[in-house]
């Protein structure tokens, strides 16, 4: 593993593709000392969701088990799966572990007809009955995929620009940087100010 020294920092990076051009920069949530928050900095990215509309509060709506307060894998193991619903316009998907992360691109397959079941159906509401959330996405990074090492592990024999993906798919290598997460934070924040994390997963 390299050291986290070499990576680049949250704001050279341009975060997941699936993201990309879907949220702003983020602040601070307040559940989040600032030590705290810098070094999620110093090892991801960070965005604040913001809707086709400008406007930045969604309803979530999921597939999964909640386990103290925190969406997760459902009781078959299939992985979470988290979509932000803004008042104007289609669903926006945040995380979708069968896809999204390290293990989704070289570790985890899923038969076709597992998939077909996995729909966000489930409305999240909190402890105080809130449902419509301030978002922030955070994703980090530990893998230097610069290091020839790393890249050897994945790197395709036949063309070294590209990674060997586990379902067979071929991506260049900084496209791998970017959705090759290896954890993953949604923190919302209500309509009181109170903020708290809803996906809080390791993914390498």
């Amino acid at each position: 593993m390299a050291e986290r020294d070499s990576l680049p920092r949250a704001d050279t990076r341009p975060g997941p593709g699936h993201l990309r051009g879907l949220t702003e920069p983020a602040p601070r949530p307040a559940h989040v000392s600032e030590r705290r928050w810098a070094g999620l900095l110093d090892v991801g990215w960070a965005g604040r969701l913001r809707g086709p509309d400008g406007s930045n509060r969604f309803r979530l709506r999921y597939h999964g088990e909640l386990y103290d307060g925190l969406i997760t894998n459902d009781a078959q193991g299939l992985p979470a799966l988290v979509y932000a619903v803004p008042t104007v316009g289609e669903p926006i998907l945040l995380f979708d572990g069968a896809a999204h992360g390290c293990n989704a691109l070289f570790c985890d397959t899923w038969e076709a007809g597992v998939l077909s079941a996995h729909r966000a159906e489930r409305t999240y509401v909190d402890a105080d009955g809130e449902d419509t959330f301030e978002l922030v996405v955070w994703v980090g990074y530990n893998i230097d995929w610069d290091d020839e090492d790393e890249r050897a592990t994945v790197e395709d024999p036949d063309d070294p620009g590209l990674a060997r993906l586990v379902d067979g798919r071929r991506l260049p290598f900084p496209v791998v940087a970017t959705d090759g997460f290896d954890a993953i934070g949604v923190m919302v924040t209500d309509t009181r100010g109170h903020a708290f994390d809803v996906v809080s997963e390791e993914l390498a």
